[in-house]
Formats: structure tokens, C-alpha cells, sequence
């Protein structure tokens, strides 16, 4: 079963952000999905393969300073750092780096042809078939509900309380 479109990697930015809040959720975001970029360019040139070596540890490293690069560009122009963490660069690497590997792991799961540990082995390994594509799928949707629910949760109570602080100013 083929992973149907990349937006389905989004489930676990959104949850991991909703319960770990300081992590830099643009870096987690697109970590989850520029290794994409790979398939995309096969599909576009039929040169290379749709999970080749990009989608391996040898990726991560290719792609974990790319993705802070961009976040960082996100937060400097769109001036993010009114709405979510300030941006650090340490944290973004480290986000990016963790969305990259849940990437890779997901995919590993459910494609023969994800070398993980590339450059260190050229075979899937013990992730092919751990478990169903479906559960694959169903786990990355409960994420992203789960995470959505949480995230609409802490920003409707953060909203409720400024509401209430700027009220009491009034008052006084």
C-alpha cells in the first residue's frame, strides 16, 4: 500500500507539538515532510527512486540543517515569535532531526525499500511489517486529531484568560 500523499506524516508534528511545547514546531513540521521532496522529484523526472537513500539516516543528515534553515526564514519573516516559542537554534535541530526520523521510521514500516540505518545497511531491517499499513495510517490520524484537540484546548484557555485578565484590568 502506497503512504497516500506526504500531509499524512503531519499527524505526528502536531501531537508531538501539542504535548511538548517548547519543541520548534515549524522545524518539526517540515522535518515530517521534505524528505518528500525525493519521491516528488522521481515522480516529476522518473530519475532515481521513490524511497531511495534520502529516505535513510544518510537523509537526516542531508536534510536536518535545510529544515532549520526554513524555520528559521518562517519565524524571521511571518514573525512567528508572537504566536509559538522563540526561536532556538539548538531546538530546531533537534526538532527537524526528530521529524526527519519519524519519517523515515513510518515509511520503513510500510515500504521494502527504506534502508533506515543507511549508510551503515542497505536493507529495511526489523521495521518492515512491525506493523499494518492500516495501523500505520490510524495511528498517524489519531495523532493529529488528538493533537489538534489538545493544541485547540490550550489555545482556547490561553485566549479565555487573557480575555479575563484584560476584563479585571478594566475594572480597576
Amino acid at each position: 500500500m502506497i503512504m497516500p500523499f506526504t500531509p499524512v506524516h503531519l499527524g505526528f508534528a502536531i501531537f508531538i507539538f501539542s504535548i511538548l511545547p517548547f519543541v520548534d514546531p515549524i522545524a518539526l513540521l517540515i522535518g515530517t515532510i521534505i524528505i518528500d521532496v525525493e519521491p516528488i522529484f522521481y515522480l516529476i523526472t522518473g530519475i532515481g527512486q521513490m524511497h531511495g537513500i534520502m529516505h535513510s539516516t544518510l537523509g537526516v543528515i542531508v536534510f536536518f540543517i535545510p529544515t532549520s534553515f526554513i524555520s528559521w526564514l518562517c519565524y524571521k519573516f511571518l514573525k512567528l515569535d508572537r504566536y509559538l516559542p522563540k526561536y532556538k537554534i539548538y531546538i530546531s535541530l533537534l526538532s527537524g532531526i526528530l521529524g526527519l526520523f519519524s519519517h523515515i521510521f513510518f515509511d520503513a514500516i510500510l515500504y521494502s525499500e527504506i534502508m533506515f540505518f543507511y549508510p551503515f545497511s542497505n536493507t529495511n531491517g526489523i521495521l518492515l511489517n512491525l506493523t499494518s499499513s492500516r495501523a500505520v495510517y490510524l495511528i498517524l490520524g489519531i495523532m493529529f486529531l488528538v493533537g489538534t484537540i489538545i493544541l485547540g484546548l490550550k489555545y482556547f484557555l490561553r485566549y479565555q484568560q487573557k480575555k479575563k485578565m484584560e476584563k479585571e484590568e478594566v475594572e480597576v
